[in-house]
């Protein structure tokens, strides 16, 4: 068993937001201890990790309590638990895209300012396009 501190060194989540997951019920079974310490099992830190990796990928708190809601009740449930999968899955690679065509703009403009500076000419025109 493992307290929320060695579970947020081990997940890079902060304590407070474990707090705030577990306050949310994302984790079913995290228990307490004689002194009201949570303690998390190596199953309740697989939780953590799905839902880590569910909210960094941009799903809503309520959805993710649905998706945890919906593994708790069991094998009849995995068609629906791959269609929400699938559909964040998607999601997150259309972000991704996104994001590297927010890279190569900056990647574009890290240039250009490098051609200022290397030049050390002021006067080259700024191209927002560039």
């Amino acid at each position: 068993m493992y307290t929320i501190i060695e579970v947020a060194k081990m997940t890079n989540l902060s304590p407070y937001t474990l707090r705030f997951y577990a306050k949310k019920g994302l984790f079913p079974h995290v228990t307490r201890d004689k002194n009201n310490v949570r303690k998390f099992s190596r199953k309740d830190i697989e939780y953590v990790e799905v839902v880590k990796a569910l909210r960094l990928t941009g799903m809503p708190l309520n959805e993710i309590q649905r998706y945890i809601n919906l593994c708790e009740i069991g094998d009849e449930t995995i068609h629906e638990r791959y269609h929400i999968i699938t559909k964040q899955q998607d999601r997150a690679q259309n972000y991704l895209a996104e994001i590297k065509d927010q890279i190569k703009l900056l990647d574009k403009k890290t240039h250009y300012y490098e051609e200022v500076i290397q030049s050390g000419d002021k006067n080259i025109v700024w191209n927002p396009n560039i």
